[in-house]
């Protein structure tokens, strides 16, 4: 009985390195968009903080400096917020992007899969039916070579 060899073997093992290149580089990409939704959500929240805090100062008497003074602090969380923002679209960009790159990577190793699986098959059947052609020709054999004996005595 002869060994099973897949004549793309290196070609599937490739397709099967590139899946999982694919696999890290989309699991390291979505932890990133997950750090820059987690900040862009922090400076949300603290720009909403520093939002109620000029609320609470607006029914107190307040000096113009520090009307001022929260108003920039407003205006420097909605810069932060819009990079943020930013950063958080060009990492959800990227995930949307490399979810392709693996969909396609899977299904390229799925086909050369399926292809060796469909070689295997061809060839079991092909080991089965050889064996079978040796058992029934040894099976002869005997056969005859008994009848050989049986008319010998």
């Amino acid at each position: 009985m002869s060994k099973f060899r897949f004549r793309l073997q290196k070609i599937l093992e490739l397709r099967e390195r590139l899946e999982k290149e694919s696999a890290t580089k989309l699991a390291q990409a979505r932890t990133q968009a997950d750090l820059a939704e987690r900040a862009r959500a922090e400076i949300a929240d603290a720009r909403d903080k520093g939002v109620a805090e000029a609320g609470k100062a607006a029914g107190a008497p307040v000096t113009a400096g520090e009307l001022q003074r929260i108003a920039r602090m407003i205006e420097q969380f909605d810069q932060h917020l819009q990079v943020a923002e930013e950063a958080a679209g060009e990492a959800d960009a990227r995930v949307g992007g490399l979810v392709v790159e693996f969909e396609q990577a899977f299904t390229r190793r799925q086909v050369m899969d399926r292809l060796r699986q469909r070689h295997l098959a061809t060839w079991r059947e092909g080991e089965e039916r050889l064996d079978r052609s040796t058992m029934d020709a040894l099976a002869l054999q005997r056969h005859t070579h008994k009848k050989k004996d049986g008319d010998a005595a």
